[in-house]
Order: structure tokens, then C-alpha cells, then sequence
């Protein structure tokens, strides 16, 4: 097991309270935003105030996420790693992993100081990794997948919720599934701005407002960003179409303390086999 994770992060990523900070806005979004700052609870609660559909998009795509994860434990991927993995959020995803295949390997990224102190406390055991870093840092995170993981096994790269904050998604994901071996997979999930455009545009607005770029992306957008996989059936869908399961769901929304989501278009996902 890697000790980067362990040690200073690889950006110059600071603690800054009176900034809002993506990865806490969505924490609150998520129904928990014990852990956030003031300007964090602000935020989602304007979010949920003015564009509720905001949140259930939000929770739809983690209840795909751990859907995913899910399949993929049982078909017979071991290692997965979490690209932006938030603050920890039971079931988190070596949880999930572990109810099919005990033995997962699971490496969280994420560059928030905070939510990495939080990691390294609650996600961290003997498989288990925590890596503080900037996910546009692909060298970085390729260098401690290959330090972390078993390179002659397929590997789940995932990244939930957390594209829509990135500049060039498609440069991160092409350049960290490129360190990746044979056969494995990329779970991904995406606000559009195809659906409900204008409250899209209005929690975009909210979060511009504090200094966040959010950018909603188009289906063919979000389409060429996976263009490098083969994508697994149903495709790019909704996340709520994406081999559903209510009892999965249901059984992770408890554990959530929520209620199962609704269904959501606000996103798009899909997994893809790398070609």
C-alpha cells in the first residue's frame, strides 16, 4: 500500500472557511453537511431552497454510483478507486464492494484538505488508501494507482458528481485510464444541461456565485469524454435507467437515512469497459 496518501498533498490546496467548497456543498446536498462550514450549508441550502431537483440529481447519482460499484464487485472487479470522493458517506464505496468481495481494494481521491483529514481517520485500513490530490494532478494519481494496485487486475476508475467541476474531464480520464490494466472500467456520471435547463442553470448560477464553476454538460459532450470505452448496456442514461434495483437502492438509501430518489434526467451515466 502506498504512503503518499499519508503524507502532504500534491497541490497547494489550503483551508480557506469563508470559501465554499464544491465537495461540502455536495455533502449537504447529499442530506448529512455535519462536517461543512457555514458557507457550505449556505450554499446547498440555497441549492435545495431554489433548485430542489439539484439534490435529488445528486443522490440519484450516488445511488448509480454504489449500483455500479456493485455490479462490477460481482462480476469480479477487486480494485476500485474514487476520483473526488467527498467526505466519508455510508455505505462508501469499499463498503459496498466488500458486501460481494471481501477482499476490495479501494484508493479515494481527493484535494479538499478537509475531507482528506477526514479520510485518512474513517476510510483508511489494510485495503483501504486515502491519496490528498488535485485530480487535474493526473501524474499524481496514475503514480499511486500503479503504487496502490495490483497492475495485472482491472481497476474501477470513478467519478460521481464531480466531472461537472472539472475544466477538461476528458484530459483526466484519458490521461489516469491510460496507467490502467486491460479490461478495466470508468463509472462516470454528469449534469446535463439538456433537461430542466433553467434550474440547471440556476444552481450553476448559485454556484457561480461563491466562486464555482459549475458546467453542465450536453449528452454528445458527455458522450465524448467516455469516448474512449466501450460503454456497458443500458449505455448513457439516466442515472435512475442504469440497471435498476430497488432493492439495492433501497437497502443503501437506509443506510443513507433517506428516502429512495425519485428518478432524475438532470444527469446522464454509464460505465465503460476501457478500450
Amino acid at each position: 500500500m502506498s504512503n503518499f496518501g499519508r503524507g502532504e498533498p500534491s497541490t497547494s490546496a489550503t483551508l480557506d472557511p469563508s470559501r465554499a467548497h464544491s465537495g461540502r456543498i455536495h455533502d449537504v446536498l447529499l442530506g448529512a453537511g455535519k462536517d461543512a462550514y457555514l458557507v457550505d450549508l449556505a450554499v446547498g441550502r440555497k441549492v435545495v431552497a431554489e433548485a430542489a431537483a439539484f439534490r435529488s440529481a445528486a443522490r440519484t447519482a450516488r445511488m448509480f454510483l454504489l449500483r455500479a460499484v456493485h455490479h462490477l464487485a460481482a462480476t469480479g472487479v477487486r480494485q476500485f478507486v474514487e476520483l473526488g470522493s467527498g467526505y466519508p458517506c455510508a455505505p462508501n464505496l469499499h463498503e459496498v464492494a466488500r458486501d460481494t468481495t471481501p477482499d476490495a481494494h479501494t484508493l479515494y481521491v481527493d484535494h479538499d484538505p478537509v475531507v482528506a483529514a477526514h479520510g485518512r481517520v474513517f476510510l483508511t485500513d489494510d485495503h483501504t488508501d486515502f491519496v490528498h490530490a488535485d485530480l487535474t494532478d493526473t501524474a499524481t494519481i496514475a503514480t499511486e494507482i500503479r503504487a496502490a494496485m495490483d497492475p495485472g487486475a482491472p481497476i474501477a476508475v470513478c467519478l460521481s458528481f464531480v466531472a461537472e467541476f472539472i475544466t477538461d474531464p476528458r484530459a483526466v480520464v484519458e490521461a489516469v485510464t491510460a496507467a490502467l490494466p486491460s479490461g478495466s472500467f470508468v463509472v462516470f456520471s454528469h449534469v446535463t444541461s439538456d433537461i430542466d435547463t433553467a434550474m440547471v442553470d440556476h444552481a450553476a448560477d448559485i454556484y457561480r456565485a461563491h466562486d464555482i464553476a459549475l458546467r453542465p454538460r450536453t449528452r454528445e459532450e458527455i458522450a465524448t469524454i467516455l469516448s474512449g470505452c466501450d460503454l456497458l448496456e443500458p449505455g448513457l442514461v439516466a442515472p435512475h435507467q442504469w440497471r435498476p434495483s430497488e432493492d439495492l437502492d433501497r437497502r443503501h438509501a437506509q443506510r443513507l437515512g433517506w428516502e429512495p430518489p425519485r428518478g432524475t434526467r438532470m444527469c446522464y451515466a454509464a460505465v465503460g469497459r476501457i478500450r
